[in-house]
């Protein structure tokens, strides 16, 4: 297919490539000026045109496969760590078929929120609903060295599972943990 024909199809694209263009003649060329421009910004900007930009373009494509890629590779890693967590700490082994299921059908809707909130947005509201979850989390080390103590790290010293409790509905709460087996 002709790339203009797909184009004419795929406005969401045109849309992005205005997005980054604007990206790059806005933001991007103001702090270079401040930066390196000094009294000749335009010099600077002429040292740039020899493939400097598609040299950036091309480098932040194959930037993101490669975080594609990676993003690909979470569900295994979180069903090897909680597999992992799980025999470190004594806890009765599971499937893993059925640990890698649940991984994967978390994973696919959560990803996309990365898109909304960000990645640390993301973190720290995995961190507390696992906080708010777990039946004890004074005794489940994955809980105090993967949620408590980056929560901690944050200045959210003030973490208790009562207070947190409260900003939540309790009905909410309850049905949330009823769901998934007392957690």
């Amino acid at each position: 297919m002709d790339l203009i024909d797909w184009l004419s199809e795929n406005p969401r694209t045109i849309e992005q490539i205005q997005e980054v263009g604007d990206l790059l003649t806005g933001p991007v060329i103001a702090e270079l000026d401040k930066r390196f421009g000094g009294s000749k910004p335009r010099e600077t900007r002429r040292s740039l045109t020899n493939h400097f930009w598609c040299d950036l373009l091309v480098a932040l494509a194959e930037g993101i496969e490669k975080l594609s890629q990676a993003m690909d590779q979470v569900p295994d890693h979180v069903t090897a760590a909680i597999i992992k967590s799980r025999k470190v700490e004594g806890r009765s082994s599971l499937l893993r078929a059925l640990v890698a299921l649940a991984v994967r059908t978390a994973w696919e809707p959560i990803k996309s929120m990365i898109h909304i909130s960000g990645v640390e947005d993301l973190q720290r509201t995995c961190r507390i609903l696992a906080v708010l979850i777990c039946p004890a989390p004074e005794n489940h080390a994955a809980v105090q060295n993967g949620a408590l103590l980056p929560l901690a790290k944050e200045g959210l010293l003030e973490i208790s599972k009562e207070r947190l409790e409260q900003v939540f509905p309790a009905d909410w709460v309850r049905r949330l943990r009823d769901d998934l087996g007392g957690a």
